[in-house]
């Protein structure tokens, strides 16, 4: 990593002030980072209607389940706008390759329900370790910030949900008087087409809010404790000083 072009303020910090450091990231760069969201989930979302149309909670479940590849390129955009190279949709499009070699398929399998999965990310995709030694880093990453890991994706769950809510409780209010719904009933039991069609519509919506946030902050997390284990903010810090030594002579 090339510190000098990183384009946040580098510094220790608590968990919780890290994790919003990744939802400035996120607010910073959404317009070129939903271009490429959109860009894959888009089609993605197509298809999955098109083949699933009389069974379309198939793919919402499909949806759920491919989370860990789609965090792989919020990532791949991120770790790469940090350090000021905002890759494209056609470079990330070529990165793909990489991306399936990033452990993708202990994400998709065993690891599907590890609630550390948006801190362990980074370490799978960024540093590329195998064997013991990636087990020993992890451990060593873990050690002090499992625990705020593990609660942000406990509230990003939650937030999902109530979003969910949310949108079938606006659908509701939106709803001829005349019309009665009952809100809880269509949205645990709902089996029209038209209702199983707004549901994956609002998967949509709901995944694209939450995701990027949820992935930005697990990799503000790993930044940050890379910061306290290697001192990022004093190596940065002498840099400056011999700057402006240079230029003085």
């Amino acid at each position: 990593m090339q510190l000098d072009r990183i384009e946040a303020v580098v510094r220790p910090r608590n968990p919780w002030e890290s994790i919003d450091l990744g939802f400035s990231m996120v607010r910073r760069w959404w317009k070129p980072l939903y271009k490429i969201w959109f860009a894959f989930m888009l089609p993605l979302f197509l298809i999955l209607y098109i083949f699933f149309h009389n069974s379309l909670w198939i793919a919402v479940l499909i949806v759920w389940w491919l989370k860990p590849f789609l965090d792989r390129i919020i990532l791949h955009f991120l770790s790469h706008a940090l350090f000021g190279e905002q890759p494209s949709f056609r470079q990330t499009f070529k990165a793909l390759p990489h991306l399936f070699k990033t452990r993708l398929l202990l994400a998709l399998t065993f690891w599907r329900f590890d609630f550390s999965r948006s801190f362990n990310l980074p370490v799978w995709q960024l540093e590329g370790l195998r064997g013991k030694a990636a087990s020993k880093r992890m451990n060593l990453l873990l050690r002090s910030t499992r625990r705020t890991a593990v609660w942000l994706t406990i509230v990003c769950l939650h937030f999902e949900w109530v979003l969910s809510l949310s949108l079938f409780g606006l659908l509701q209010m939106m709803a001829p008087t005349t019309y009665n719904i009952d809100l809880f009933e269509i949205f645990f039991h709902g089996e029209a087409l038209w209702i199983e069609s707004i549901h994956l519509f609002f998967t949509l919506l709901v995944i694209s809010i939450i995701e990027p946030l949820y992935v930005a902050g697990g990799f503000a997390l790993y930044l940050n404790r890379r910061s306290h284990l290697e001192g990022w903010d004093i190596e940065l810090a002498f840099r400056r000083i011999a700057t402006r030594l240079s230029i003085k002579k």
